[in-house]
């Protein structure tokens, strides 16, 4: 009996080793995972089996927290567009473009956006006619400029004008480098709105 039940301890150590045979468990190196018994191996891997388990629901968890924080600072700013007074939203269209895609400049399909005061807004400049090529930009507004600034870099472009030229409408050429270059277009709402904007992805 206690034959077979080796034989089975030994066989299930094999083929749990075959799984990852470069590493051992529990942080152990090739000599010490050598020094241990078959029934020792075993139990080090059903213990790393449980940690590995332990991670996996961790993740998780942090996963689903970080989602519904995302969800609410949507919906903080889906409330805010809403009830944005005069010069608090500047809406903007990129047109007549080209994006940077593929390591090339590529005629892009024209991307609309909407940047509240002193916050920020990821825009996808997409190709047009493959969108699922595209590249990112970062939209930041402060009440006198609009700025597109590569992602997690310095590297921006302003448009600025004053708060009555953004309540009539200003147009610039912009040229980000390696992101996108065409005509930047943004006004300002003049009176309150209750209406919910399109606005990029």
């Amino acid at each position: 009996m206690h034959a077979t039940r080796l034989a089975l301890i030994t066989l299930s150590v094999s083929l749990l080793a075959g799984c990852a045979t470069t590493s051992y468990p529990l942080g152990m190196d090739e000599d010490e995972w050598a020094r241990l018994s078959p029934e020792q191996q075993l139990d080090a891997r059903q213990q790393q089996a449980e940690l590995d388990q332990a991670e996996r629901a961790r993740r998780a968890e942090a996963a689903r927290l970080a989602a519904e924080q995302e969800q609410l600072e949507q919906d903080r700013r889906e409330a805010r567009l809403r009830d944005a007074g005069p010069g608090e939203v500047v809406h903007c269209v990129l047109q007549d473009a080209e994006g940077y895609l593929g390591g090339d400049w590529r005629t892009a399909e024209p991307v609309g956006f909407a940047v509240l005061r002193g916050d920020t807004k990821t825009i996808e400049i997409r190709e047009k006619d493959r969108s699922t090529r595209r590249v990112q930009a970062e939209a930041h507004y402060n009440g006198a400029q609009v700025e597109l600034c590569r992602p997690n870099r310095n590297t921006c472009t302003t448009l600025a004008a004053t708060q009555n030229q953004l309540q009539r409408g200003v147009e610039r050429h912009i040229d980000l480098e390696r992101v996108a270059r065409g005509t930047l277009y943004c006004d300002t709402p003049t009176h309150r709105t209750k209406t919910r904007h399109r606005t990029s992805d």
